[in-house]
């Protein structure tokens, strides 16, 4: 797989098929999102619900075959011999950008597992058409306890599963529990969101807008990163 994705591309002289396609398809993920979301200010619930679901399914599925072949990125796969530019500018813009692009990245999917979730819960079927339900929104102290398990039985899972299938589970072992932990964190920052916008139609709408424009901005960083590893300072062959 690494060397099908290190394969010249066909955007860029000195891209990879690999950065091709992970470009090519932020691009339509993020025009989908935000056709989505058209359909949402529109009041088009049922479509919105539909194709938001699908749009980021295949996103997380995406995202998780991709950065696990590419070791967690491009930046990873590349190394500094990936960008052929001046080291000020490799300090100053190349980096800043990619270390944003790359929390955003990280924050996105965080966001697509929240919305996916507190879509289903915040919306109920009105004559076969999704709506909004306007009022209080809170998750059960059961079900809480019960979320927080399922994430400390799937890490340990992991844990187990790394120490039988590989050699030196160190590196892997930590970099799963800090994505368990984030999941964790996330799922116990929800007493805080209701706390903050109790009402699920509400809290649906502006976490909704603000995970659009974290996506629309991934897109701008995804495209700098892109132009200036292939196309303005690529690396010397």
């Amino acid at each position: 797989m690494k060397t099908l994705l290190a394969q010249p591309g066909f955007l860029a002289p000195s891209g990879t098929i690999g950065a091709d396609i992970s470009y090519l398809l932020a691009l339509v993920f993020t025009v989908l999102f935000l056709v989505s979301w058209g359909m949402a200010k529109k009041a088009q619930g049922t479509r919105h619900h539909n194709l938001i679901l699908v749009s980021m399914v295949a996103m997380i599925v995406y995202f998780c075959a991709y950065y696990y072949a590419r070791q967690l990125g491009v930046l990873s796969f590349e190394g500094r011999e990936g960008f052929g530019g001046p080291d000020d500018i490799y300090e100053n813009i190349f980096v800043p950008v990619l270390t944003t692009h790359l929390c955003l990245v990280v924050l996105g999917m965080i966001l697509a597992f929240y919305m996916l979730s507190q879509g289903f819960r915040a919306s109920e079927k009105v004559g076969g058409d999704y709506q909004l339900k306007e009022g209080p929104l809170k998750v059960s102290s059961r079900r809480f306890k019960i979320v927080m398990l399922t994430i400390l039985g799937c890490w340990a899972l992991v844990q187990v599963l790394l120490l039988v299938f590989r050699e030196s589970p160190f590196g892997a072992s930590v970099a799963y529990a800090l994505i368990f932990a984030t999941v964790a964190l996330v799922a116990s920052l929800e007493k805080l969101i209701e706390k903050l916008l109790p009402d699920g139609a509400k809290r649906h709408r502006v976490l909704g807008r603000t995970t659009m424009i974290i996506y629309a901005l991934i897109l701008v960083t995804s495209t700098a990163t892109y132009l200036m590893l292939y196309v303005f300072y690529p690396a010397e062959s």
